[in-house]
Order: structure tokens, then C-alpha cells, then sequence
């Protein structure tokens, strides 16, 4: 056992996340030393006379020796160090002496214990005790983060008791599938209206929600004193700043270096791929949808912007502040798009142009719709899509640059049929 100075402890966690560049510190404190001493028993063979009459013979003796290991590292203890978030805006993992404490989506802090320890007294937040074993999950977008962690950990789904489904989309995931058909995963109604006694009767360590307007789902989880996590990942404005919110889901299964690991694979995919485009041409791209006569487009700031942009595409609305969509008339519409070389379309409830021209003939005015370059969403997306993020970039740069990725097989987008 360490013999450790006093204040300071280095837990292997905290030792390995160091090494894995997951943690980094604000400021720099001295080293620590840290000390041990044991004991090892060591054979040594020795040669010894035996007579009359004399023959020389081996023998083995044991030879009890002391040492000494000294190991210098730097102390964490009273310096928050933080988890290494890049793009997410919206949470923050940070280490505070030995417990790490999440800040969520609604800027509310969870101190994470592990099991068999006490919550700190001198750390205000909501407790959970990880790894969790039982969880809740509100959004398939959660269920695709777990499904990328469980490639590094099978057992991770045997922990999730309950989704937020209520029958209202199929399952891409197979497994998730059958566990909610057999009853190894309770159904526990849809995400806008999941009963809380169901929730109540599973008994979860935590329950990952995201929120949206009008949705009374934290009041209730708070009134029943029910540990909730809020991941808002769709409110991310960059594909890797949504993909990112893996690392939240993580830390509540004790995963964070795998997290760490998965993310930087995808990361440097989905920079491989802009390094292919950047020196392409640059097509002007339209991201809208009509409904009921409406227009729906894009912000100018929004993720789809965003990916756009980082595609090497010129976007039709990127002068729109917007984070979100925006709403639009025909005339303007037509002005921005009318020589777009590519329109997305996002939905999956279509499947032709003529099931777009219906709602608006105008649009046959527009270049892509001419030249039969107008996309829209596959029903995968919405699961496999997130999951797969480094292949949904793959396919939008397949979209907007054909001549660099002649061949290439659209997993999470269809071309839409004249």
C-alpha cells in the first residue's frame, strides 16, 4: 500500500486520464512524492560441500529484501482539472478532489461517487453513484452514444432498465430492439409524455432526459427526487460538438477514456474528409423544407450551416443569424435558391420530388430540382447516422462533391426521383 503525504491522494484514474491527455489543469502545482516500501522474498542458489566423502552440491536459500519505490506526481487535489471537451458547448466534466462533477445542459452539477464512497461534504450537486448500474434514457440519440460505447464494454446495455419510446419510430439497432421486445428493457412510454410511475417502478440510479420547450419531464423527476442528467447534444451547432456529448454519456459508466479514445477516432475521420474537399469546388446548397405552404430553412448559424461550410460549401442562408430555422416566403426562397446546385431536404417522409412539388410547384424553378440533385433523410439518420457521424460526413461531402467520391454508396441520405 502507498504511504502517500498527507492532502494529497492520486487515484489510477485520475494517473491514466493524465497520461490519456483527457485531463488538463488550469494552473500548475508543485509535484507530490509519493513513497512506498515493501518486502520480496528472493531464491538464491548456493553451492555448499557435503562429507564425507566430499560432493559438492546446489542448494537454494531465501533472502527477504527491502525496497524503495519513490514516484513524483503532480497533486490534483483542491485544483479542478477539467475533462478535455473540444466542440461541446453545453456540459463540462471536471475533477475535484478525486470526484468528478458534471455540469449538464441546464447548467446543473452532478457529483459522480463511486460506489462503496461517501459524497463529499464540500461539493454542492445532485449524487450519483457510478458506474451507474440502472438508467433511463429518453432519446434514441442517447441509445446511438451507449451503442458506440459498447463496443468497447458488450455488457454496457444489460445497465439500461428503461427507454422513452412508446412504439413511435423502429429500432436500427438490433439488440436494443429485441431487449425492448422481450421485456429486458421497459418501454416507458414517449419521450413527451414517459409515465413516471414506470420510471419510478425501475428504479434508476439516473435518468438521461434532453429538454424542449413547454416540457414538464424535470419538474416531475424532481418532485419524485429522481437523479436526471440532461443531455442536449442536439443543440450543438458542429457535427463533432454533438458527437462529443459521447464523453457525457461515458463518465457515468466509468468509460471516460474510451470515450476519449472513440471520439478522437471519429474526429480524425471526419477531418480526413475535409482535408479531401478543401481544395474542391465550392456548390451553393440549400437546407430547407415546406410544410403547409411554409418554408422552413437553416440558419445561417445553425448545424447544418455549419457542416456546410466545413464541407466547402457555399450555403444559401448563411447570412441569417439563426442558430435554429428560420421561416421564409416563396420569393425569397427562389432569390437565394434558384441556382443551387444542391438542395437537402430533411425528412423522411417523402420519397420523390413530386411529393415536394405538391406542397410548393414553385420549387421547379430551382437548379438541383432541374438537374435531380435534391436529397432528403433516410429513416437511419436519426439512429444510425449519429452513431456513424465520421459515415453521415462522409456521405454529405459525397453529396455536395461527386467528383471526388465517384462510387459512393449513400447510407443516410436517397436522391430523390424526378
Amino acid at each position: 500500500m502507498f504511504a502517500v503525504k498527507p492532502t494529497y491522494i492520486l487515484t489510477p484514474l485520475i494517473a491514466v486520464a493524465f497520461i490519456a491527455g483527457l485531463l488538463v489543469s488550469p494552473t500548475l502545482t508543485p509535484p507530490v512524492t509519493v513513497t512506498s516500501t515493501f518486502r520480496e522474498s528472493v531464491a538464491v542458489p548456493t553451492t555448499v560441500t557435503v562429507s564425507p566423502p566430499p560432493v559438492t552440491q546446489t542448494a537454494v536459500s531465501t533472502v527477504t529484501l527491502t525496497r524503495t519505490l519513490t514516484v513524483t506526481a503532480t497533486p490534483y487535489r483542491g485544483v479542478p482539472l477539467k475533462l478535455d471537451v473540444r466542440e461541446s458547448k453545453l456540459f463540462e466534466v471536471t475533477v475535484v478532489d478525486g470526484y468528478r462533477v458534471v455540469r449538464d445542459a441546464l447548467n446543473r452539477t452532478l457529483v459522480l461517487v463511486p460506489r462503496g464512497m461517501s459524497p463529499p461534504k464540500e461539493i454542492a450537486g445532485v449524487v450519483v453513484y457510478v458506474p451507474v448500474e440502472r438508467v433511463v434514457l429518453m432519446s434514441a440519440t442517447h441509445v446511438a452514444l451507449l451503442e458506440r460505447l459498447r463496443e468497447r464494454n458488450p455488457e454496457i446495455l444489460g445497465r439500461v432498465a428503461g427507454i422513452m419510446w412508446g412504439r413511435e419510430y423502429t429500432w436500427y439497432f438490433e439488440e436494443v430492439g429485441r431487449r425492448l421486445e422481450n421485456g429486458l428493457i421497459r418501454d416507458v412510454g414517449p419521450s413527451w409524455n414517459p409515465s413516471v410511475e414506470d420510471i419510478i417502478a425501475l428504479k434508476p440510479d439516473l435518468v438521461i432526459i434532453y429538454t424542449f420547450p413547454g416540457s414538464d419531464i424535470p419538474a416531475k423527476l424532481d418532485e419524485y427526487r429522481i437523479p436526471y442528467a440532461v443531455d442536449n447534444e442536439y443543440l450543438e451547432n458542429t457535427v463533432l460538438g454533438r458527437f462529443e456529448w459521447i464523453k457525457f454519456i461515458a463518465t457515468f459508466f466509468e468509460m471516460d477514456r474510451e470515450a476519449y479514445e472513440i471520439y478522437s477516432v471519429v474526429e480524425r475521420e471526419v477531418g480526413r474528409v475535409v482535408e479531401e474537399v478543401r481544395q474542391a469546388g465550392q456548390p451553393l446548397v440549400c437546407w430547407f423544407m415546406v410544410y403547409r405552404g411554409t418554408v422552413y430553412a437553416a440558419g445561417g448559424r445553425s448545424f447544418p450551416a455549419n457542416t456546410l461550410a466545413m464541407l466547402n460549401a457555399r450555403y444559401g442562408f448563411a447570412d441569417t443569424a439563426s442558430t435554429g430555422s428560420i421561416t421564409t416566403n416563396t420569393e425569397e426562397l427562389l432569390t437565394r435558391c434558384r441556382e443551387a446546385d444542391v438542395v437537402i431536404y430533411p425528412t423522411s417522409f417523402i420519397s420523390s420530388l413530386d411529393d415536394i412539388l405538391k406542397e410548393l410547384p414553385e420549387l421547379s424553378a430551382i437548379k438541383a430540382f432541374k438537374t435531380g440533385r435534391v436529397y432528403a433523410y433516410r429513416e437511419t439518420i436519426y439512429q444510425l447516422g449519429y452513431y456513424d457521424t465520421e459515415g453521415y460526413v462522409r456521405d454529405l461531402a459525397a453529396i455536395l462533391h461527386p467528383e471526388i467520391y465517384g462510387g459512393h454508396q449513400l447510407r443516410y441520405f436517397a436522391r430523390l426521383a424526378g
